[in-house]
C-alpha cells in the first residue's frame, strides 16, 4: 500500500515537475510607460503571435509602476513573439520556457528593448548588440574618411559627396558581414534561421541560399518549422525543371494534414484548381484517364490544390464530379489566391500544374490535356526522365573575370589570401571537435554527415564574410574591385550588384578593375530604362572608344554577324533608316557590333552592303560568342538592337526591322513616349 502510494506521489511529481519545465515567466520594466504619439500611459500590454498572417492575442497584462509580467506554457518549438499595446511599434522576444527579461525600456519607443534570460532570447540579445557594435564602427569609419581629405574637400558639400556615398554603401554592406559573422558562430539556435530570413535572404542567390547557408544549418535545427519555411522560400524562388519542388501541405476534406513530402518515391502532379474554374472542370477527365492508364503500373498520385475559400463549395465539387479515386488527393487552405501553396508556386492563373519526380524535383510545368496523357504513357514506358537543373555558377551567369599576371597591391592580396588558409584551418578543428565529442562512427551516421557538411559550410559563410569585408575595409585599392567582381558579385543577387560598384572609393573609380565591375553590374541588371554597358568598340578605322563617347545622343546598338541572313535584312533596313536619319546625326548615332571572327570576311561585309560611313560606326573585336562585349549585353540571338538614350540608358532591347525603324523616328521626331510626358496644350 505504501509503495504504491509512493509510485503514486513520484508520478505527480514527475509530472508537475514536467509541466513546470514547459512554463514560461515573461517580466518587463518600462523607464517611461507613456505613449510616443499621446500623453496617455500604457495601461495594457498584450503577448502577441502572428498566425497565417495575423496577429493573435496570447495573453494580456496590467503595467503597473511601469512593470508588467506574463506566465503560461510554453509552445512546442521556439518561435517568435512579440509584446504590443504601444503605439509605437512592439517589443520583440522568442517564447521558450524559463524567466525572460525585458530589460528597462522607454514606452515610447519600444521597438529598442532588449531581452535576456533564456538560450533563443540571449541570441537575439548578442545579434541586437552586435547591431550597436556595427554602428559605431560605421561612425568611427565615416569620421576617418572625412579626416583623410584636405579641409578644401571636407567642407566643400559637393566634392565630399562621392566620399560620403561611398562609405554609406561600405556601412550599409559591412551590417550584412556583421549578420554573416553572427550566423556561422550560432547555427546551433533557431534564432538564427530568423536571421537569415529576414536580414540575408535576399541578399544572396537562391543557389547560395540552398547550398550554402541551408546545408550550414545542423541537423537537430532543420527540425524547426522555420527550416522548412526557408527551405520553401529558396526553392520557391529559384522555380524551374530539375529544382527541387517547394513542400506544400493541406487540410484534407476529412481535416487531416497531408503534404507533398509525405508521396516522396511517386511522380506526383500538383494540380491547382478551384470550384469555380470552368478549363478546371473541363481537366478532369483528363485526370481521371491519367490516373486509369498508370493504375498499378506506374507510382502516379494527383495532388489537387483547391484555392477555394469555402469549403462547402470545394467538397461539393468534389462529390459532384466523382473525384475520389485512390490516387487523388485533395487539400486546401481555404484561402483563395492568398493561399500558401499557390504563392509559392506563383500560381497567377488556374489551372495550374506541376509534375514532380519521386525524387522530389521538378519534371515539368503545365502539363494539360494531350500533353499529360503523353507525360504519363512515357511514365509507362519509362521514357520519361527526370530534367537536371541548369549547373554553373551560382548567380547562373559565367565570370569573366581572370587574374592578371600582376596583382596589384600583391602584399594585400597575400593577406587576402590568407584567409583560405584559416577557412581550412577552422574546418579541421571543428571536424576535430564533432568527432571527439560524437565518436568516428556518428560521423558516418545520416545525422553525422549532415552535421560534417553543416561545418563545412559554415565555415564557408565564415570565409565569405572575412573575404567580403577585406574588400571593403580595403576600397581604395585598385584590388578592391577586382576581386569583389571575381568572389563576391556572382554570389549575391543582382539587385545588390549595384551597392557593391557604389562602394567603390572615388580614387580608384576610374581604373579599369573599377570600370569593370560596373558593367558586370549592369549586364546583370539589364534591363529596360537601366544603364547599359560601357563597351570598348575596335573600329574598323584601326581606333578604339567607348560607348560612353555618344552620351549626349540617342544611340543604335546593333549586333550582328556576316553569315547570318536575318542580320543581313536587318541590315539592309537599318541602312534606309540610316539615310533618313542624317538629318538628325547631331542627336542620333548608330554603332554595329560585330560577332565575326574572321577580319577579311567582316570588312567584305562592310563593303558589300554599305554600312560604314560618319554616324554609323562599326566594330569588331574578332571574337565571336566569347567577346566580352557580347556577353555585357546578354546577346543571344543576331540581330540583336539596343537602342539608348542620351543619359545611357536602355529605351529597348527587343525591337527589330519597321517595328524599330519607327520607334525611332517617333524619338527623333520629340515624342518620347517612353519617358514620363507633361500634358500638351
Amino acid at each position: 500500500m505504501k509503495k504504491g502510494l509512493l509510485c503514486l506521489l513520484l508520478f505527480c511529481a514527475g509530472s508537475a515537475m514536467a509541466q513546470q519545465n514547459n512554463r514560461y515567466v515573461i517580466t518587463g520594466t518600462m523607464t517611461i510607460d507613456s505613449l510616443r504619439y499621446t500623453p496617455e500611459r500604457i495601461k495594457k500590454v498584450y503577448l502577441t503571435h502572428e498566425v497565417q498572417g495575423q496577429d493573435i492575442v496570447v495573453d494580456s497584462a496590467t503595467v503597473e509602476n511601469g512593470r508588467f509580467s506574463f506566465k503560461g506554457n510554453a509552445p512546442g518549438v521556439v518561435a517568435p513573439y512579440r509584446i504590443s499595446g504601444f503605439d509605437n511599434g512592439t517589443v520583440q522576444l522568442f517564447l521558450e520556457p524559463g524567466e525572460i527579461t525585458v530589460l528597462p525600456f522607454d514606452g515610447r519607443f519600444p521597438v529598442g528593448a532588449s531581452v535576456k534570460g533564456t538560450p533563443a532570447n540571449d541570441v537575439l540579445y548578442a545579434y541586437q548588440q552586435s547591431g550597436s557594435g556595427a554602428v559605431d564602427i560605421a561612425k568611427l569609419r565615416m569620421e576617418k574618411v572625412l579626416a583623410s581629405l584636405p579641409a578644401e574637400q571636407r567642407n566643400d558639400e559637393k566634392a565630399f559627396y562621392p566620399y560620403q556615398r561611398a562609405t554609406y554603401y561600405v556601412n550599409s554592406l559591412s551590417h550584412r558581414t556583421s549578420a554573416m559573422r553572427f550566423v556561422a558562430r550560432h547555427l546551433d539556435s533557431p534564432v538564427t534561421l530568423y536571421i537569415i530570413k529576414y536580414d540575408l535572404f535576399r541578399f544572396f542567390t537562391p543557389q547560395v541560399l540552398e547550398e550554402t547557408y541551408l546545408n550550414a544549418v545542423p541537423s537537430a535545427v532543420r527540425k524547426h518549422p522555420m527550416y522548412r519555411e526557408l527551405t520553401n522560400l529558396v526553392r520557391a524562388a529559384s522555380l524551374e525543371v530539375g529544382r527541387p519542388a517547394p513542400d506544400i501541405d493541406g487540410q484534407t476534406p476529412d481535416g487531416k494534414n497531408l503534404a507533398l513530402s509525405d508521396l516522396r518515391g511517386k511522380y506526383v502532379l500538383i494540380d491547382f484548381w478551384a470550384s469555380w474554374c470552368a478549363p478546371c472542370r473541363r481537366e478532369f477527365p483528363v485526370i481521371k484517364q491519367a490516373l486509369e492508364e498508370t493504375k498499378g503500373k506506374v507510382p502516379f498520385m494527383v495532388l489537387s490544390y483547391s484555392i477555394d475559400s469555402k469549403k462547402k463549395e470545394w467538397t461539393d465539387c468534389i462529390e459532384r464530379n466523382s473525384l475520389t479515386h485512390a490516387n487523388w488527393q485533395h487539400i486546401s487552405a481555404l484561402k483563395g489566391w492568398g493561399s500558401p501553396a499557390a504563392k509559392l508556386y506563383n500560381v497567377e492563373a488556374v489551372p495550374r500544374t506541376v509534375l514532380v519526380g519521386p525524387d522530389g524535383n521538378i519534371m515539368a510545368f503545365d502539363l494539360r490535356g494531350e500533353q499529360l496523357i503523353d507525360a504519363v504513357r512515357k511514365m509507362k514506358n519509362s521514357d520519361l526522365k527526370s530534367a537536371k537543373a541548369a549547373t554553373g555558377k551560382p548567380n547562373g551567369v559565367d565570370n569573366l573575370v581572370s587574374l592578371p599576371k600582376e596583382m596589384p597591391d600583391p602584399s594585400l592580396y597575400e593577406q587576402y589570401v590568407a584567409l583560405d588558409r584559416q577557412r581550412e584551418k577552422q574546418i579541421a578543428e571543428d571536424l576535430s571537435q564533432l568527432r571527439s565529442t560524437k565518436g568516428e562512427a556518428y560521423l558516418n551516421t545520416a545525422e553525422g554527415k549532415i552535421d560534417v557538411e553543416s561545418i563545412r559550410r559554415a565555415a564557408d559563410i565564415a570565409w565569405t564574410a572575412e573575404r567580403f569585408q577585406f574588400l571593403l575595409d580595403h576600397n581604395t585599392s585598385p584590388l578592391m574591385p577586382l576581386l569583389m567582381e571575381r568572389d563576391m558579385l556572382p554570389i549575391f543577387n543582382k539587385e545588390y550588384g549595384r551597392q557593391l560598384s557604389a562602394c567603390v572609393a572615388p580614387p580608384v573609380l576610374n581604373h579599369p578593375y573599377a570600370r569593370s565591375l560596373e558593367n558586370s553590374v549592369r549586364s546583370r541588371n539589364l534591363m529596360q530604362g537601366s544603364d547599359v554597358p560601357d563597351i570598348a568598340l575596335p573600329l574598323a578605322n584601326g581606333t578604339v572608344r567607348q560607348l560612353s563617347n555618344s552620351l549626349g545622343k540617342f544611340v543604335l546598338l546593333t549586333f550582328w554577324a556576316s553569315n547570318n541572313a536575318s542580320c543581313q535584312r536587318e541590315l539592309a533596313t537599318l541602312k534606309k533608316l540610316y539615310a533618313e536619319s542624317r538629318a538628325s546625326k547631331d542627336k542620333f548615332e548608330m554603332i554595329g557590333f560585330s560577332l565575326d571572327t574572321n577580319a577579311k570576311e567582316w570588312k567584305k561585309t562592310l563593303k558589300t552592303l554599305g554600312i560604314d560611313g560618319p554616324g554609323w560606326l562599326q566594330a569588331c573585336d574578332f571574337k565571336g560568342n566569347a567577346s566580352p562585349s557580347v556577353r555585357l549585353f546578354n546577346v543571344g540571338a543576331t540581330p540583336m538592337n539596343v537602342l539608348i538614350d542620351p543619359e545611357g540608358k536602355a529605351i529597348s532591347l527587343t525591337l527589330q526591322g519597321e517595328e524599330l525603324v519607327t520607334r525611332v523616328k517617333q524619338i527623333l521626331s520629340g515624342d518620347l513616349y517612353y519617358q514620363k510626358e507633361e500634358p500638351k496644350k
